[in-house]
């Protein structure tokens, strides 16, 4: 059920799915809807990993990270994970506790060391990605692409949730944390 999304700037889905690149097709919800509506009717429609990636977008970066980190973290709980990805999990989440650029760099370095395809890597590079320069320090600092932070952020809480036991559940259960954080109802992960 659509609830305000306070923390969400854009007023219209369409603007989040321009981000996207999602061309329209028939029997697509209405663009013009408000972005919880539009996400609702997403996830009515059996969309959830369309509901993912347009979350992704739709949420600020910090959320859009805080999201991604605590998506992780949860469905992985009680998992052994890798020297690797545990050091990329817990980048993620100290950037989220406190978003410093020496916190995003190590986001960076973590995420490089993790496998590529892991969600822990997914999310310290939605922390990367989340602003600033993505150039090396000494070079002429170069932005990331604004959509960057929530595709890498989608794809974290993507891959951990249906590679989890009872995946589609779990994704769910995803779909609900992020549409409280965009709501406000809900502040982030603690680290």
């Amino acid at each position: 059920m659509a609830t305000d999304w306070s923390r969400v700037r854009w007023t219209e889905a369409r603007q989040v799915a321009r981000l996207l690149n999602w061309p329209v097709r028939p029997g697509d919800p209405d663009g013009g809807l408000p972005p919880a509506a539009y996400f609702d009717s997403l996830r009515q429609a059996g969309r959830q990993m369309e509901a993912a990636e347009f979350l992704g977008q739709a949420l600020p970066r910090w959320e859009a990270v805080a999201w991604a980190a605590r998506a992780v973290r949860d469905v992985g709980a009680g998992k052994d994970r890798a020297p690797a990805e545990a050091s990329a999990l817990n980048a993620a989440l100290l950037w989220v506790q406190d978003p410093t650029e020496n916190r995003r760099r190590s986001a960076f370095d973590a995420a490089e060391a993790a496998d590529a395809t892991s969600p822990e890597r997914l999310a310290a590079l939605a922390a990367f990605y989340s602003g600033g320069s993505i150039a090396p320090p000494d070079c002429e600092p170069l932005p990331a692409p604004k959509e960057a932070a929530g595709r890498f952020a989608a794809g974290a809480v993507l891959v951990a949730a249906l590679s989890a036991p009872g995946g589609p559940a779990a994704l769910a259960a995803c779909l609900d944390s992020g549409a409280a954080l965009a709501s406000g109802a809900d502040a982030g992960p603690a680290a």
